[in-house]
């Protein structure tokens, strides 16, 4: 960054926007913009902007989506259509390929945190949500499409 890369827009840090997941019975938003899954690349790049990183996953088809400022991680073999997101709290226990910062971003569910509700969400949405656990902390959660439906 040079002395006066200030003056530059397109050279300035970017503020670091906070998503909001809100997940109600019938479905997900984002940033107040409606999701469901599978869900595509274009849609997420819409609500969240360009994934920082796009990598491929040695010996897979796959590649994965990192928005490293927003702690967002998506893995598929295709763009459209993509089952899942992890959001990533915790980025210490290794989950693989992860963004390099941790998700602090708000997820309520029926209007109420993540942690008062999610055992109320039934098998019944439209979407699967799920904690991930590991030495008895919540380190992300993986928010997608629900098979059973």
């Amino acid at each position: 960054m040079g002395l006066f890369d200030f003056r530059d827009v397109n050279k300035r840090k970017k503020k670091k926007d906070r998503v909001i997941i809100a997940c109600t019975p019938s479905g997900i938003l984002i940033n107040d913009t409606p999701i469901s899954f599978p869900t595509n690349y274009t849609i997420l790049k819409n609500i969240l902007g360009e994934a920082s990183r796009i990598e491929p996953i040695k010996q897979t088809k796959n590649n994965v989506y990192l928005w490293d400022d927003l702690g967002i991680y998506c893995s598929t073999a295709d763009a459209q259509k993509m089952l899942m997101i992890l959001l990533v709290e915790d980025n210490r226990y290794g989950l693989g390929h992860q963004p390099k910062s941790n998700f602090t971003g708000i997820v309520t569910i029926d209007d109420k945190p993540i942690a008062e509700n999610i055992q109320n969400v039934s098998q019944d949405r439209p979407y699967m949500i799920r904690s991930i656990n590991k030495e008895n902390n919540q380190v992300a959660i993986a928010l997608g499409w629900n098979p059973g439906i």
